[in-house]
């Protein structure tokens, strides 16, 4: 929720210094829950498949501009739910590569972003979080 007000924030904030009104945008965040495979265990093809069509039947009712996907595998899960969902019509704007994790975080939609970045969460006296944040 956090993640979606941020974004929210930024549009309305770059939309007032350019003297505009602001557009409607429909924004949707998700954790998948090791997306495509459902667990930390590789999932046949078959079930990666099926899991991909039933988040995009979902999504696809949403229509949403801009998705904020939580435990996302890698790029690739999330350039097949893109063409999912509508092909060709949504573009990676970030999908993080935390080191030996296999839950990141991406940003996909329908805008093109201007930039788009992704960090892992830093280790402090001996507390090392795991995964990290990405922003576009």
């Amino acid at each position: 929720m956090n993640r979606v007000l941020l974004a929210l924030l930024a549009f309305f904030v770059v939309a007032s210094a350019l003297g505009q009104s602001p557009a409607k945008i429909r924004i949707t965040t998700w954790n998948l829950e090791w997306f495509p495979n459902g667990s930390p265990h590789e999932a046949p093809p078959e079930k990666q498949a099926q899991r991909i069509e039933a988040a995009a039947d979902v999504l696809k009712k949403l229509d949403p501009d801009i998705l904020l996907l939580q435990e996302m595998r890698d790029y690739d899960a999330c350039a097949r739910l893109g063409e999912a969902i509508q092909p060709g019509a949504y573009q990676i704007a970030i999908c993080s590569a935390f080191k030996g994790a296999r839950q990141q975080e991406a940003i996909i939609a329908k805008i093109p972003a201007q930039a788009a970045w992704s960090e892992a969460w830093k280790s402090m006296e001996g507390i090392d979080p795991p995964r990290g944040f990405a922003f576009a």
